[in-house]
């Protein structure tokens, strides 16, 4: 039986953990760090995203101001992917829940 490890906070310091959490993400945001944060998520979660058989033709390697930079194996599908550019980076700004990913450059 699998136990949720939020039960294993006693409810007393439930608020004080919610708190804790709400500091550290506003810390993060003045930081700057949530958002290398998930630009870190769109590059490690490419495969997860656009699928089995994209992610065995390419793989995401940076991204840099908004730009995800995909190696791609050869150059029909490099064509292909640039076709389907838009419905990617949908794909990817929805899997995030924020507007990470503003062009995809495939090489």
């Amino acid at each position: 039986m699998a136990t949720d490890w939020k039960s294993s906070i006693p409810k007393r310091s439930r608020p004080m953990a919610r708190a804790l959490g709400n500091v550290f993400t506003q810390l993060f945001k003045d930081l700057g760090i949530d958002k290398a944060i998930q630009q870190n998520m769109a590059v490690s979660r490419w495969s997860e995203i656009v699928g089995d058989r994209i992610s065995q033709i390419s793989k995401a390697e940076k991204i840099e101001q908004g730009v995800l930079y995909v190696q791609v194996n050869s150059p029909v599908w490099r064509s292909e992917l640039v076709f389907m550019k838009s419905n990617l980076i949908n794909s990817m700004n929805e899997a995030l829940a924020k507007n990470v990913v503003k062009d995809i450059k495939f090489k």
